[in-house]
């Protein structure tokens, strides 16, 4: 466009310099020619402008990480003359749907429509903005571009993959403890702490007759258990100075593990308290399967944005609970504030795991001190576990 400015001025200059030095009709001709072709160019690119028509179509809105949607433009032209210069650019075309959208440049002839159709994949977990950003229009000149960006953005959810743990090895004490729940030891059977469906193996005392005969199912009563269990599991949503596709991955891969985990203590009526500091101190409580929803809803919505060090969101947290419960923090930032955070943490009686997603394998560089406090963590009774954003998260949880 600069280079067309430049070569009308000039030839803007040189009909002056014509009219100058010989005068006469054909001169003056090309003068008026030449102030008058911008004017109409600009003329009939604003009546494109304020005359098009554009369509967009998704088929789902909400998705699994790694599904496919498919998105449909369509634009349109309802005049008689063409549209020269039309460049329409995409949301998500430099992350989410990093080399599966580009920009589209292209001429519009009158009375046509132009259908472009993209066959997209979700690669991380989040909301994003699909679809058209802006739609620029170039005049027959090339010396003049308006831009349409449209007040209506479609929105898409990516829910976080669930991988589904048939076992877990981390070593804390509520596995063994919540053994003795499901097997019925130490409950307090005068005081009942949830219901769930019957299954098999339940005892025919368990089952609550008249809340099955509502439901039209069978229902099962648990009972509060004398030494109740449960886990606590902190989460860290500090944001992180790489690149955006990088923070992606690494976020995603938190998440991920994050849920994986929780869903194999829900599954096996491990209670659970869900921390994290985003717009505030969250905490989400959950006893079973039927509440993990929220959980996972929470998990697929939340942006790693905050300010906050870990470290303070577990200050806090063990200033304020007298109970001794197992820790599981999850975090792709280590350092030795943290660290000493962590050891605080133990030497107050808590059973601390530390779940640490590493950016080595993404940014190709290697953190010694990280190292250092991962080999010495073991020393002060904390087992860590390094998590690559590549690495298949079964293959870590589920053997020791």
């Amino acid at each position: 466009m600069k280079k067309n400015k430049i070569l009308f001025a000039s030839l803007f200059v040189l009909s002056l310099i014509f009219i100058y030095f010989y005068g006469g009709k054909i001169p003056y001709m090309l003068f008026y020619v030449i102030v008058l072709l911008p004017v109409i160019s600009v003329a009939l690119t604003l009546i494109a402008y304020a005359r098009f028509k554009f369509v967009e179509e998704i088929d789902k809105r909400l998705i699994v990480k790694n599904d496919t949607i498919n998105y449909k433009f369509s634009i349109y032209n309802n005049d008689l003359f063409l549209y020269p210069y039309i460049s329409i650019n995409f949301y998500g075309s430099d992350t989410l749907f990093s080399k599966q959208f580009q920009t589209k440049s292209f001429s519009l002839l009158p009375l046509k429509k132009k259908t472009y159709s993209f066959d997209l994949t979700c690669k991380y977990r989040g909301d994003y903005m699909v679809g058209v950003k802006t739609i620029e229009f170039e005049d027959y000149l090339g010396i003049f571009k308006i831009t349409y960006k449209p007040e209506i953005t479609k929105i898409i959810t990516v829910n976080p993959q669930l991988v589904k743990l048939d076992s877990l090895y981390i070593k804390t004490n509520y596995l063994s403890e919540s053994h003795s729940l499901l097997n019925n030891q130490y409950e307090d059977i005068t005081t009942i702490s949830d219901t769930r469906k019957y299954a098999y193996g339940d005892s025919l005392k368990k089952i609550h007759w008249k809340l099955s005969a509502k439901m039209n199912d069978l229902m099962v009563k648990n009972f509060e258990g004398t030494s109740k269990t449960n886990c606590v599991l902190i989460l860290d949503l500090r944001k992180n100075n790489y690149s955006n596709e990088q923070n992606l991955m690494l976020e995603d891969k938190l998440i991920e593990t994050t849920v994986a985990i929780v869903y194999y203590c829900l599954c096996n009526w491990i209670p659970i308290n869900l921390i994290y500091h985003y717009k505030g101190f969250t905490d989400i409580e959950a006893k079973n399967t039927m509440e993990f929803k929220k959980i996972y809803d929470a998990l697929a919505k939340v942006r790693f944005d905050q300010d906050i060090d870990l470290k303070y969101v577990l200050s806090i947290y063990t200033r304020d609970n007298m109970k001794k419960t197992d820790l599981l923090i999850f975090t792709s930032n280590l350092d030795y504030d943290l660290y000493d955070e962590i050891y605080k943490a133990k030497a107050l009686g808590y059973d601390v795991n530390l779940i640490y997603v590493s950016p080595e394998h993404i940014t190709g560089v290697c953190d010694s001190s990280v190292n250092d406090i991962l080999r010495d963590l073991p020393e002060i009774g904390i087992t860590p576990y390094r998590v690559n954003v590549d690495d298949d998260i079964k293959l870590i949880f589920e053997h020791e």
